[in-house]
């Protein structure tokens, strides 16, 4: 079973927890190189040093809630501390904070911003007597490589974010053309009964016109059932692949095999039904069966060493459908996965409802409702 180790631990950690922390040990760091420093040169109180430093330091906690207000508070005191003569590590905040607005904002931001901030660190080693080599050397370390690694960081995350919505498009595509195979499959059946029964009716309709009566009737119902789902089927993407030979298409009839499948993979699962069990249509039997299949598969894969329990609540007019398990849940990189997406498209289909979430007690759940009320074909 797979188990949370200390690296996933800290990544849940609040990043406010960490920017905090960050601030606290650079302010003792610098008041620390203050104290202990050179006073040679210095040309203010080692009051107004410390005071200097708490301005520079503190708003480093909130430098992902606000980079470009962080970054010119820091930019402004470290340009007092160095023109008043002062030996102290306050460049680190200044080069923290840079790095923060350039991986967090939008170019067209950050130039207003950034290129005055960086002529104020200029002036600043100017005035401490320093000569251009120097400055040159300053301005580079303390803007301009923070800077560019803030930019690429900001690249970086925009290109994973556009990989991601260009994922999730390809897998809704992807997913609908399963959907539409399905479906076509499920159409295809009515079809065939429509036939096979139009063939009986013709047989018997002139020696017993009860049973063509009946035939007639079925003939019917699997036309109107044929139209539903050919409704359906025109409503989603379809697919031009090639596709093999298909197996037969599993529904809740087969749902005990799929827990079997679970537990010998080693998820304990438990199943639950409330309400009548009845035919259902076999497009909706269909998604039914796929839902339970996608939600525990998640589990297997995220919850680690968890339960599951699955809930089927047979209602008048829907089917409601209930997987919860109490493993650790998803991180945040874990949703959205194609499983969700095939689960939404499914109940998008039917009119239905999803949601999914981390559940109070620990834990996560999927709930899904597949509306059962028949269409009535235009």
């Amino acid at each position: 079973m797979e188990h949370v180790g200390i690296w996933e631990r800290l990544r849940r950690v609040d990043h406010r927890i960490w920017d905090a922390l960050l601030a606290v040990v650079l302010l003792a760091g610098s008041v620390a190189a203050l104290m202990l420093g050179p006073r040679e040169g210095t040309r203010a109180s080692t009051a107004l040093g410390v005071a200097l430093l708490l301005v520079a330091t503190v708003p480093l906690a909130l430098r992902r809630r606000a980079p470009l207000v962080v970054a010119t508070i820091a930019v402004a005191s470290d340009a007092l501390l160095t023109s008043l003569g002062y030996q102290t590590t306050g460049g680190f905040a200044v080069a923290i904070a840079l790095y923060t607005a350039a991986a967090y904002r939008p170019r067209e931001q950050l130039i207003p911003v950034l290129v005055p901030l960086a002529a104020v660190e200029a002036v600043a080693f100017f005035i401490d007597d320093a000569n251009w080599v120097e400055v040159l050397l300053g301005v580079t370390f303390a803007a301009g490589i923070p800077i560019a690694i803030g930019r690429n960081v900001f690249n970086r995350r925009a290109r994973i974010v556009r990989d991601r919505e260009l994922a999730a498009r390809e897998a809704v595509t992807a997913e609908r053309a399963r959907i539409a195979r399905e479906l076509h499959d499920v159409v295809a059946h009515h079809m065939s009964v429509m036939v096979v029964q139009a063939g009986a009716a013709r047989a018997v309709a002139d020696t017993d016109p009860t049973a063509a009566a009946e035939a007639l009737r079925q003939i019917e119902g699997s036309g109107r059932a044929g139209l539903t789902e050919m409704r359906r089927l025109l409503e989603i993407l379809k697919s031009d692949e090639p596709d093999g030979t298909r197996a037969p298409q599993p529904g809740l009839d087969r749902l005990d095999d799929l827990l079997d499948g679970m537990r010998a993979t080693g998820l304990p699962v438990e199943a639950v039904v409330e309400g009548s069990p009845r035919p259902l249509p076999q497009a909706v039997d269909l998604s039914a069966y796929r839902i339970v299949q996608e939600a525990l598969t998640n589990t297997l894969k995220h919850a680690g060493e968890a339960h599951a329990r699955v809930l089927l609540r047979y209602r008048p007019d829907a089917l409601e459908i209930e997987v919860a398990d109490d493993g650790r849940g998803a991180l945040e990189s874990d949703g959205g996965g194609q499983g969700l997406i095939g689960m939404r498209e499914r109940v998008q289909l039917f009119g239905g409802t999803l949601e999914s979430g981390p559940r109070p007690g620990g834990g996560f759940v999927v709930r899904a409702r597949l509306s059962l009320l028949e269409e009535t074909p235009a």
